[in-house]
């Protein structure tokens, strides 16, 4: 189990409004300690859910995903830096020139805030299947990034890591099924952000009613690279994700409380 575990779970906010987010920043209260803001519900509020989080003494993901030209992103991660934030993330597709301009926005921005800053590149997305990854990645069966094997998620995520770490970032976003190879060839200190969690236990058969139940059953879940929050723990992870599991549970205090039981059988 890893020291301070609870420090190392992002809770993603996935709404596209700031009054759901505080409703749920609120019941976890005490709980919660880093929180995840993506493009949803940063387009729907923009700053003020960060000056909320950061007047409230949390930490910040900024999961914006930036790619785009290096000196478009150098500007946006800059700017990104300057809200205050955390952790801040962008495409490791974007390459190496783009990455090493992210990384010089981020550190201008740190030098002005004071404080330490986090960068990390998306490798593969969690939603990719073992498909997806050889239709978007394997043309004409030629391995698009030059390594000497079939385009799998984990070879992919693995080179795209490696320009990340040549880039001079922090670490990568990755799933946690790739999280243990990543750590061994690029070292501990590499660090992985892993989304794509799930506890096993089947949560729809212990809801109270039948409501509920459809409820979760219609819920569009489109994760499919994922492993429970022990497992994740287990392959080096530096921080798990959860979403879902959480931010539209029934009860979410109780459903993050069994995460944290999930993690402390690590």
């Amino acid at each position: 189990m890893p020291a301070d575990y609870k420090k190392k779970v992002i809770i993603a906010l996935d709404f596209n409004n700031i009054k759901d987010a505080k409703n749920l920043i609120h019941k976890l209260e005490g709980e919660a300690y880093i929180y995840k803001v993506g493009l949803e519900l940063f387009l729907n509020c923009g700053n003020e859910i960060l000056i909320f989080l950061k007047r409230a003494g949390y930490k910040i993901f900024l999961d914006l995903k930036f790619y785009d030209i290096p000196n478009t992103v150098y500007n946006a991660v800059k700017s990104a830096g300057l809200f205050g934030v955390d952790i801040i993330n962008v495409h490791a597709s974007g390459g190496i020139e783009m990455m090493k301009a992210a990384k010089k926005g981020l550190l201008e921005a740190q030098e002005t805030a004071g404080k330490k800053i986090e960068l990390f590149a998306v490798t593969v997305l969690t939603s990719f299947s073992s498909e997806d990854v050889k239709e978007v990645f394997d043309f004409h069966n030629n391995c698009v990034y030059g390594i000497n094997q079939e385009n799998t998620a984990e070879s992919i995520a693995l080179h795209l890591a490696g320009l990340a770490e040549k880039s001079g970032l922090d670490g990568v976003v990755c799933s946690p099924l790739e999280s243990l190879s990543i750590k061994k060839k690029f070292g501990d200190n590499f660090k992985t952000i892993t989304p794509g969690i799930r506890l096993k236990e089947n949560n729809i058969k212990k809801q109270n009613t039948l409501e509920k139940e459809n409820s979760i059953k219609n819920r569009h879940d489109d994760q499919k690279r994922i492993t429970s929050p022990s497992e994740a723990f287990r392959n080096k992870a530096d921080y798990i994700v959860v979403g879902r599991p959480v931010a539209h549970a029934a009860e979410p205090l109780a459903s993050l409380k069994k995460i944290y039981r999930d993690i402390e059988t690590c």
